[in-house]
Formats: C-alpha cells, sequence, structure tokens
C-alpha cells in the first residue's frame, strides 16, 4: 500500500513523464499496423511538452528501441541483403553528406519529400528502378539517411518504396524496422558522443521503450489479422495523409 501511495504521488509530481509512456504505447501501435505515421506523430507530441534540445536525441532513442523491438517479433521477414545495403548507405548519408545536406532549408525537403511520398503511393507501378541504377539499396540507405537528419520521415519514405516493390506487409515492415533501427541508432550515438546526457532522462526513456516495446506487441498481434489489401490500403491513406501535411504546413508558413 505504501509503495502504492509513492507511485501515485510520483504520477502526480510527473504528469509529462506519463504522458510521454501513453503516447509512446499509442504510436507504437500506429506503426505496427500501419506502418508509418507513428514516429513522426511522436516527434510532434514530444516537441510540444519537452524542451526543444531535448527533443531528437530522446526521439531517436525512443525509436532506436521500438524499431528494435518490432525487428525481433518480425526477425524471419527481414531480407538481409536490403539491410544489408541499407546500413552501408546510410553511414555514407551521415558521413559523407551530412555536413552539406542540413544546409538545404527544410521546407524545400518537406515539399519534396511530400510530393515524392504521394507519387509513391498513388502513382501507377512500374517495374521498379531501371538496370542503369547502381546499388539500389545503398542509394535507399543514403537518402532514407539524408531524410532522417533535416526533416525525418525517413520511415515513411522507407515503407513507401519497400510497398511499392510489392513486398508482403510483414516484409515491408520487418525491413523497415531493421534499418531505422540502424539509422536512429547511429543518431543516438553521435547524440551521447557529442554530450547529450541521457542518464538524466532514464525514467522517461525506459517507460517510453517498455511502452514502444508493448505497443509495438499489441499492433504486431493485430497486424495478423489484417488482410493485405487492407494493409496496403491503411498504408496508403496514413501516408497520404502525412504527406499532404507536409506541404500544408509549408504553404501557411
Amino acid at each position: 500500500m505504501e509503495l502504492l501511495e509513492h507511485a501515485v504521488v510520483w504520477v502526480g509530481q510527473e504528469p509529462t513523464t506519463v504522458l510521454l509512456w501513453g503516447i509512446s504505447f499509442g504510436t507504437a501501435i500506429l506503426t505496427a499496423v500501419s506502418g508509418a505515421g507513428g514516429g513522426i506523430l511522436l516527434l510532434a507530441l514530444m516537441g510540444t511538452v519537452l524542451p526543444a534540445p531535448w527533443v531528437v536525441p530522446l526521439h531517436g532513442a525512443v525509436m532506436t528501441g521500438t524499431n528494435a523491438s518490432r525487428a525481433v517479433l518480425l526477425w524471419r521477414h527481414v531480407d538481409r541483403w536490403l539491410v544489408a545495403g541499407v546500413a552501408v548507405g546510410s553511414l555514407i548519408g551521415a558521413m559523407v553528406a551530412g555536413p552539406w545536406v542540413m544546409q538545404i532549408p527544410a521546407d524545400a525537403v518537406s515539399v519534396v519529400l511530400g510530393l515524392g511520398l504521394l507519387f509513391l503511393v498513388w502513382a501507377p507501378k512500374g517495374r521498379g528502378l531501371p538496370a542503369w541504377v547502381p546499388y539500389p539499396t545503398v542509394l535507399l540507405g543514403v537518402l532514407t539517411s539524408m531524410m532522417s537528419m533535416v526533416i525525418g520521415g525517413a520511415g515513411m519514405l522507407f515503407a513507401a518504396i519497400l510497398q511499392r516493390q510489392n513486398r508482403p506487409k510483414f516484409e515491408v515492415l520487418a525491413n523497415q524496422s531493421v534499418s531505422l533501427c540502424l539509422q536512429h541508432g547511429l543518431k543516438t550515438i553521435v547524440f551521447a558522443l557529442f554530450g547529450f546526457a541521457f542518464v538524466q532522462h532514464l525514467p522517461l526513456l525506459v517507460g517510453m521503450l517498455a511502452m514502444g516495446w508493448l505497443g509495438t506487441w499489441v499492433g504486431t498481434q493485430y497486424l495478423q489479422k489484417v488482410s493485405q489489401a487492407k494493409f496496403n490500403l491503411i498504408f496508403k491513406w496514413v501516408v497520404t495523409i502525412l504527406a499532404l501535411r507536409m506541404l500544408a504546413l509549408v504553404l501557411w508558413r
């Protein structure tokens, strides 16, 4: 009873922490079911209740854990060659493209990404990339890594490209999860090396990671009951709404 009383007092003193635990749970379910939207929604909501300098590092740490949990649950659907190429591309994108890509106006990237996502989900499907495109999985890693550094949205872009290749829903989500775990993990390591004190935020992080894992499990259980056609429809409309939101935010600024 005394322990329960202490817990109630702590919750009253830390409402923001408890709120973010719940948000982590909900956004993890959204991503597990639809393949898109959870990461961006989590980033936006964290930005409304946390100091700005904390948002991107903490979001990166939480997304590393959430994507790791989804990767573990869907591991048998991972295309190891695809993930290996994306991992190489992510390193290239972070180390080589990072210094200059940060100079690109975020609004310009938002417009390109928003229009690109609309094309990927609505344009008639062709035969994929031309044969002359070298190392397409590495190129995908470079592109999503650059997007992640500027405005986010890498998860949506990655999933939209895989879904356009007519891959099964579990394969789309499994490969997206492993690749984003690598990219967010890399960002988290960089922030730690540059002095961000993750230890000071352990209660928040541990709770968000735990609720993210739980939300991922709940969403994955539901995903098994969703047909491929329904998954494609949910994915298409979630990405469409978020892409239109990106364009609207630029136009209304």
